[in-house]
């Protein structure tokens, strides 16, 4: 089942049609791309003609070298040696193109992947976990770039292996038909016997690969809880048996492709070994040696082709799960970016926070579950600070989603001055607007990047537009410029993956500081407080005192020390926010 719903445009059951699956992937890729793939082809049909051409022309002056002068017989293999060179430059000029298109698509390709997953909606977002992120914009991708290069491959294949079958047909007559049909038959054959197990090991790869990565992130997040405890062995089981579950599934599909080759060389040789036992039972003569050595060399090279062909449609049957995943999000990218152009259209408007926030009538429930909120309506003035508080799990982190947009509320309203975040639109209709130009938030899981100081403060800004002067201001606000100073480095202070060689509350009054970088009219924080002590708490609100002059906060926290402080307190209660001061 793949992470996002809804029916599919192709049939993912018993059968795959090829020329649909290339024409869908090769919509995505850019006027470039598009013409390094047809020049792929086109070498590849040049060189398979040049190929065939050479074996004939070969075998042409072999048969007629007992008639050839000194001067016809240098010509010849003049000739021979430019078609063997011309070989090899097309050669070297189809695997620049395979590579460079294959690699660069696939940077195409996780782009377009990468940036849906930065615009999709929060529901669909938390629908996948970080690896299975990671596996689809990286790995899926590669692997279906690769579906177009086996499916050129496949065409290069079978157009080369119809000329040997013609020239065998030329020069043997039906013996040659008969070798060809016995091949396509093999193909065939091989084929449908093994096409259900590729698949599988497809599926077992990509879905253990999840999981073993899935661990590796697992013991870094719990790195000093396993530590303490000395309780390796779980998190050391399961990353054994994902990863021993990956390794059998590659191994097996390596094996069964060298089996292929294998069984499909012993066929080979047993049809080369039938010829020569009919020729001799009906006492064939010398001079049939010549066809013979031909029949034998045709057949070697229809033998690697056939092989080729079966690894390539193996190739395909392999890739097909990480294919299916990466078109699901295909297609929500071309809705994305359909709604984009239709956004594109509608009055751009610059959101105020004069008056303050407005919510009318808001009811909103999770798909399958009953509603978390009913009927909500309340206001937050501008320029006051208001707090929301609530029992665990009441849904008070919902309800800020829902006031900055990452959640679409059933029905209801939710009006920044005269903008409303829901229908978006204002009392002249329809029109678009960024809350996040006056908004600044504080989640209650704080990432950091893994970077320095200064780069985790000015988080999205970019790098040419960082002011340092201003860091240290935040970082004086937030109460932990003291400790900054004392680093060696200072702001240019390293802090490790997420945050690992600084506290907790030093993580959090940095979240703070990056929330005071930015300008902002409303300032909400999400127990953005509740890692500190009292004392540095209470320093923290003072200095957000300071600096919101006139701005509003909305703040949600268990302290009722910290509640107390605002001048409006709104509780959770039987899907409501009451008010209780």
């Amino acid at each position: 089942m793949g992470i996002y719903s809804g029916e599919t445009e192709y049939s993912y059951g018993r059968r795959m049609d090829l020329i649909q699956v290339f024409k869908y992937m090769t919509s995505f890729l850019d006027k470039g791309e598009q013409k390094n793939w047809k020049r792929f082809a086109c070498l590849g049909c040049i060189r398979a003609i040049i190929d065939v051409f050479s074996f004939y022309v070969t075998v042409y002056f072999i048969s007629t070298i007992s008639e050839d002068t000194v001067l016809a017989g240098g010509l010849r293999a003049a000739v021979i040696l430019l078609m063997f060179l011309s070989e090899v430059v097309l050669e070297m000029f189809r695997c620049r193109f395979s590579n460079h298109f294959l690699y660069y698509g696939t940077q195409q390709l996780s782009m377009k992947v990468f940036e849906l997953f930065a615009k999709e909606d929060l529901e669909q977002h938390e629908q996948k976990s970080v690896m299975q992120a990671l596996e689809i914009v990286r790995s899926d991708t590669m692997k279906s770039m690769n579906i177009i290069l086996a499916c050129v491959g496949l065409g290069v294949n079978i157009f080369t292996m119809a000329g040997y079958a013609v020239i065998l047909t030329y020069i043997s007559k039906w013996f040659g038909i008969i070798a060809s049909l016995v091949f396509a038959v093999l193909i065939a054959a091989v084929f449908l016997m093994y096409r259900a197990q590729m698949k599988m090991y497809g599926e077992k790869c990509r879905k253990y690969e999840i999981r073993a990565n899935a661990q590796i992130t697992l013991e870094y997040g719990i790195f000093e809880e396993m530590k303490i405890s000395g309780h390796t062995a779980p998190v050391l089981e399961k990353y054994h048996d994902a990863s021993m579950a990956f390794t059998q599934a590659q191994s097996k599909y390596n094996y069964r492709n060298e089996i292929i080759a294998v069984f499909m060389n012993l066929w080979a040789k047993a049809i080369m070994l039938i010829i020569f036992v009919s020729l001799f039972l009906w006492g064939a003569e010398l001079s049939n040696f010549i066809p013979v050595t031909v029949y034998v060399s045709a057949l070697s090279r229809m033998a690697t082709l056939s092989y080729s062909i079966v690894g390539g449609l193996n190739s395909i049957e392999f890739s097909r799960k990480p294919y299916k995943e990466l078109k699901e999000c295909l297609d929500q990218y071309v809705e994305l970016k359909k709604e984009e152009e239709r956004l594109a259209g509608i009055r751009q408007k610059n959101v105020t926070f004069k008056k303050g926030m407005y919510i009318r009538n808001l009811t909103f429930r999770y798909d399958g579950r009953e509603n978390l909120f009913e009927d909500v309506s309340l206001e937050i003035p501008a320029g006051a600070s208001v707090a929301v508080i609530g029992t665990s799990g009441a849904g008070k982190t919902t309800f800020l989603s829902l006031i900055l947009g990452l959640l679409k509320p059933q029905s209801g309203a939710v009006f920044y001055d005269d903008y409303d975040i829901v229908s978006q639109s204002d009392t002249e209709g329809a029109c678009q607007a960024k809350i996040g130009d006056i908004v600044s938030y504080i989640p209650q899981v704080v990432y950091m990047n893994g970077e320095t100081i200064c780069n985790n403060v000015a988080l999205l800004a970019k790098q040419t537009e960082i002011d340092d002067e201003r860091i240290i201001e935040c970082l004086k606000y937030a109460q932990i410029w003291e400790d900054i100073a004392k680093m060696p480095e200072g702001i240019h202070t390293v802090i490790g993956e997420n945050g690992t060689a600084i506290s907790g509350g030093q993580r959090q009054r940095i979240a703070l500081a990056r929330a005071l970088y930015k300008n902002f009219e409303l300032l909400i924080m999400d127990e953005a407080t509740a890692a500190l002590d009292m004392e540095t708490e209470k320093a923290v609100m003072d200095a957000i005192g300071q600096v919101r002059k006139e701005r509003t906060l909305l703040i949600v926290t268990h302290h009722m020390s910290l509640a107390n402080e605002c001048d409006i307190v709104y509780k959770i209660q039987d899907r409501k926010l009451v008010r209780v001061r």
